[in-house]
């Protein structure tokens, strides 16, 4: 009676052990990730005053030394604008066809928010042109990432304006409590641009 006693209580204890041991292995990891917000998301839209949608289109004057203005203005956030000069010239054939290649100077000018200004480029040789324009573009997008979890290394993105994100990215390493400003550096087309945040294992 006894010895049946003592094997079955043998091997209640190792059933016992056997559970324990698979229940600390099952044990899930509580380290918690970083809690993400995207606050402030900071898009300028600055636009030529006299342009609708498409900017005006200046003669150059052949007998002077020309000087390249135009007057913008801010309908977006506090931010950088691309300033784009495009000389253009008429075509061999036709002369009332003008074509331009790619920008002769991109300028970066900060504009605050509603600011209205005239904006100049000089030292650009107008020689061998006949017009020029001078368009506007996003020059960057700024936001402020908080983290409300814990430390974590953390990816932002841009989002381009159908939602999808872009190749533009940064990956940082961000405290709790901590609030970091991102940039995006353009140019960027004049659109509805986002940012957004997430913990970069996810």
């Amino acid at each position: 009676m006894d010895r049946r006693g003592v094997l079955a209580a043998g091997g209640s204890l190792l059933a016992t052990s056997a559970a324990g041991c698979t229940a600390f292995e099952s044990e899930p990891d509580d380290e918690a990730p970083p809690e993400l917000v995207v606050e402030d998301v900071r898009v300028p839209a600055v636009e030529h005053v006299d342009g609708d949608v498409v900017p005006p289109v200046e003669s150059i004057d052949a007998d002077s030394d020309h000087e390249f203005a135009a007057t913008f203005e801010n309908a977006g956030d506090d931010g950088e604008a691309a300033i784009s000069l495009y000389l253009l010239e008429a075509d061999d054939t036709d002369g009332d066809v003008l074509t331009a290649g790619a920008p002769a100077r991109v300028t970066v000018v900060h504009f605050a928010a509603g600011e209205r200004r005239d904006v100049v480029v000089d030292d650009v040789s107008s020689e061998g042109y006949d017009a020029y324009f001078l368009e506007a573009q996003i020059g960057s997008v700024e936001a402020d990432v908080r983290n409300d979890g814990e430390d974590g290394l953390v990816e932002v993105a841009l989002t381009s304006p159908d939602g999808e994100s872009t190749d533009d990215r940064r990956t940082l390493e961000l405290d709790a409590d901590a609030t970091e400003t991102v940039s995006f550096d353009g140019p960027f087309m004049r659109e509805a641009y986002d940012v957004r945040a997430k913990a970069a294992d996810e």
